[in-house]
């Protein structure tokens, strides 16, 4: 099965650069799309510690992406 998202070299750098200021304990980034901004959609990216049973986590390139 293919993952969901793949990321890019350049993502995957980014998230490790975001990653090396997050808590301790925190797992990785969440991705999610909430309903606002101009086009009707926004994206956001925080710091996650827990994952949610309706979410998928997505490694690759040594980075956590967990997608809701």
């Amino acid at each position: 099965m293919s993952p969901i998202i793949k990321l890019s070299d350049n993502a995957a750098l980014r998230i490790k650069e975001i990653m090396s200021n997050a808590e301790k304990d925190s797992l990785g980034v969440r991705g999610s799309v909430k309903t606002g901004g101009y086009a009707g959609k926004s994206y956001v990216l925080e710091y996650t510690k827990k994952v949610n049973t309706s979410e998928n986590i997505i490694e690759d390139k040594e980075v956590k992406v967990v997608v809701k």
